[in-house]
């Protein structure tokens, strides 16, 4: 077992801040124990129901990893805009523009310029510290 430092927490329908910038911070935060295997950066505590239908549940650990390590494509993807950040799933990705949803059919898709934002990690993996079992 090996231990990941919870950053933060993460929501699905509005941006939240993050503080990523200092490591030393990062270090004096809770932690959770994860599998060796796991190559996450850090852990978000998901605060809303956005990512219900993907087992994700208010109270549940994301666990982040660098995205160039792993697909994103119809993937929950830690977003960046202007300093402020979103976990939101990457329906469509290209040069021009993004689109993330959620999966809450009352929530609309977000379209954002390629431009304006930055996809800084990729949920690989989710621990549940409410006591649900999620299979992953």
């Amino acid at each position: 077992m090996k231990r990941i430092f919870i950053a933060g927490d993460a929501y699905s329908r509005h941006f939240f801040e993050l503080p990523l910038d200092q490591d030393e911070e990062l270090s004096l935060r809770p932690s959770i124990a994860v599998a060796n295997y796991h190559v996450a950066r850090f852990a978000l505590i998901m605060r809303d129901d956005g990512l219900r239908g993907l087992g994700i549940l208010p109270g549940d650990a994301l666990l982040i990893s660098d995205f160039s390590a792993e697909p994103i494509h119809n993937r929950p993807v830690l977003v960046r805009q202007e300093g402020q950040f979103l976990v939101r799933i990457a329906a469509d990705v290209n040069p021009v523009e993004c689109l993330f949803t959620t999966t809450r059919a009352e929530d609309e898709p977000l379209l954002l310029p390629s431009e304006n934002i930055r996809i800084t990690g990729v949920v690989s993996g989710i621990v549940s510290l409410t006591g649900n079992d999620i299979g992953q």
